[in-house]
């Protein structure tokens, strides 16, 4: 018994040994992980450079495939964004790459229900936005997730409530769910460092959370059911109790007639008089928020019709100044929007430079537009700037982004023309360096200097036909 009990002790760490052997040899490699991962997408060929090889897939910081973000020689993110992706999101597979903390898939073409993200407990950033996900969304889909900090879930379809385990993540600071079908009340988000919260486009109802309520108004905008700061009060709900016209039993019989119906009279007299207060009160409420409320200046929303020189030379009530109206350089017959069209939907900010910054924004139809808003060029007189945007309206070369309307104020200046998903040139000439992509030869550059030069040629030609008028109307388009 004693030699039997003596070698079960010493066979045990022997088979402990020959289980974690075999647990290693069964453990797939990062490539060997990201390939099975590829193989449940379709339409992947973007990703060519994915393949068994010998070479790894991190050299440092540096990727050896694309669209894989590296850092200290592991895998920290995949951001395969605007490559037409489809299929499945196998989050499964991916809980073996331990150093996991961003997946980005923005602009493809998932659909289906959201994946299984809750098993990655490591992730601090999601983006999904511009794909055609659907369906409800599980309360629970994102519990355990305490490293999340931004979730973007933009224009999709999703639907039912939101997620309520959303609330619970101590470290979400960005949530997007905006253009989707979200209904149901809004979750009391109670986190710290939340600053962006946009539920615009849904359809939810009932009161805004006092933890939200100084966010921005657009935020919620596209709700129809929503109400309180910082939109519109909630309408207060009065109940009238009528007496009823049978009198229910009642023990205490030795109860006169006339203190039951004082009681009556008092039954509805209360309830009106509490309710024209509360009334009174929401009321003086939303005046005085109204008078101290700031004007906004955000995105492209500042924009205001002012008429200064009147209010200067005279204190008389004028009629109101007509809406602010674009002017398009095209006479087609294609179809038209108006600026209010531009600043009812989200702006985002695409860049700036000397003269203004750039925004896309959308048209109720989901037209993607860029709107250019030049500030310093309080010089040009109206009647030069049409005569040079009708000009320039009529300007037709392939390296040229035609122009499509303008709008004029003396103190300000809108550009508006089509959106293009091709980035910039300096992206192309730089390279793409977080999706791995190479830099342009040195004939596609060549090919692309003389392609400047044509168009520098005609625009001297343009120029050259405006010769002799004001300098400062010209220079900003060359």
């Amino acid at each position: 018994m004693a030699f039997r009990r003596q070698l079960q002790l010493d066979i045990q760490p022997l088979i402990l040994l020959l289980f974690s052997m075999v647990s290693i040899s069964y453990a797939l490699s990062d490539p060997e992980i990201l390939l099975k991962f590829k193989s449940s997408l379709t339409n992947h060929t973007a990703l060519k450079s994915w393949e068994n090889s010998s070479n790894p897939i991190c050299n440092g910081e540096r990727s050896n495939w694309i669209g894989v973000v590296c850092q200290k020689g592991a895998v920290l993110g995949l951001k395969l964004e605007n490559i037409g992706l489809s299929g499945t999101i196998d989050a499964i597979t991916l809980v073996a790459l331990s150093s996991l903390r961003t997946l980005k898939f923005m602009n493809n073409n998932f659909n289906g229900s959201i994946p299984e993200f809750n098993k990655l407990t490591g992730l601090r950033t999601i983006f999904l936005s511009y794909n055609r996900f659907s369906g409800d969304i599980p309360g629970n889909a994102f519990k355990r997730m305490v490293r999340l900090n931004k979730l973007y879930l933009s224009k999709n379809r999703f639907t039912g409530p939101i997620p309520a385990s959303l609330a619970t993540l101590p470290r979400l600071s960005d949530l997007k769910l905006d253009g989707n079908r979200f209904s149901g009340e809004i979750p009391d988000f109670k986190q710290e460092k939340l600053h962006v919260v946009d539920l615009s486009n849904n359809q939810l109802e009932g009161p805004i959370p006092s933890s939200l309520s100084k966010m921005n108004a657009n935020m919620f905008a596209g709700n129809k059911g929503v109400c309180g700061a910082p939109l519109k009060a909630c309408e207060a709900t009065v109940t009238i109790i009528f007496p009823t016209s049978t009198t229910p039993a009642d023990p205490r019989e030795n109860v006169s007639p006339n203190f039951m119906n004082k009681i009556s009279m008092w039954i509805i007299v209360i309830p009106i008089v509490v309710g024209v207060f509360i009334l009174l009160a929401i009321v003086a409420f939303v005046i005085i928020n109204q008078c101290k409320k700031p004007l906004p200046d955000h995105k492209l929303k500042a924009i205001k019709v002012e008429d200064r020189a009147s209010a200067a030379s005279s204190n008389e009530t004028k009629p109101a100044e007509a809406a602010p109206k674009l002017t398009f350089v095209s006479d087609d017959d294609g179809d038209k929007f108006d600026l209010q069209d531009l600043l009812n939907g989200s702006a985002e900010i695409l860049g700036s430079g000397c003269f203004g910054s750039s925004y896309r924004t959308s048209l109720p139809d989901g037209t993607a537009m860029v709107v250019k808003r030049y500030k310093q060029m309080n010089g040009v007189g109206k009647e030069d700037f049409q005569e040079h945007m009708r000009r320039i309206g009529r300007l037709r070369h392939n390296n040229v982004l035609t122009l499509v309307a303008y709008y004029y104020r003396k103190d300000e200046k809108l550009f508006v023309c089509d959106f293009v998903h091709n980035c910039s040139l300096a992206v192309h000439l730089h390279a793409h360096q977080t999706l791995g992509q190479p830099g342009l030869d040195w004939p596609t550059r060549l090919k692309i200097v003389k392609g400047v030069a044509i168009l520098r040629i005609v625009l001297s030609q343009f120029r050259e036909d405006n010769r002799g008028k004001r300098d400062d109307t010209l220079w900003l388009f060359y």
